[in-house]
């Protein structure tokens, strides 16, 4: 059984989401394309099958396929953008510990053990108050297999001296 065919299928044929437009064409026709062809990039990047890709997708999703498939949560992969694809959140955390000495609030430029959260907020001593998943999103992101194909936004990493 072919998962990428069967997932793209179900989402043309999708008539809550997918509705026909008066030209004969449909609502998400580009976005249903960009998706096949994400889904191909990803399994090629990470050396898997199309079928993985979507299982672990697909395992992630808990919403509406039109808002969950999107360029912001599926960027493409580089590693200008992309900072790691990790197995487990054990292995981001050991690569982290071996390589970095924490990462950089964009804002205030303090340096956190914590990947997404300012240290300040952590301290919840109000001087700032800055996380890497919230409106002002971090361009860097790992991605860890067990929980998802999702990029997940983090803090620039500040590389541990003579690393």
């Amino acid at each position: 059984m072919d998962k990428l065919k069967t997932l793209i299928e179900g989402f043309r044929n999708d008539t809550i989401w997918n509705t026909p437009n008066k030209d004969g064409s449909h609502r998400f026709d580009k976005e249903i394309a960009w998706i096949e062809e994400m889904i191909r990039n990803y399994a090629e990047a990470l050396n898997m099958t199309t079928d993985e890709v979507v299982d672990l997708m697909e395992k992630g999703r808990n919403y509406s396929w039109p808002n969950y498939y999107q360029q912001c949560n599926f960027p493409q992969l580089d590693s200008k953008s992309i900072l790691g694809v990790f197995k487990t959140l054990e292995e981001f955390r050991n690569h982290s510990r071996e390589n970095w000495q924490g990462y950089r609030c964009p804002k205030c430029g303090a340096i956190s053990a914590n990947p997404q959260e300012c240290l300040h907020r952590a301290k919840g001593d109000g001087v700032c108050d800055w996380c890497s998943f919230g409106f002002f999103k971090s361009d860097k992101s790992v991605i860890i297999l067990e929980i998802g194909l999702k990029a997940i936004p983090i803090f620039e990493p500040v590389p541990k001296e003579g690393v």
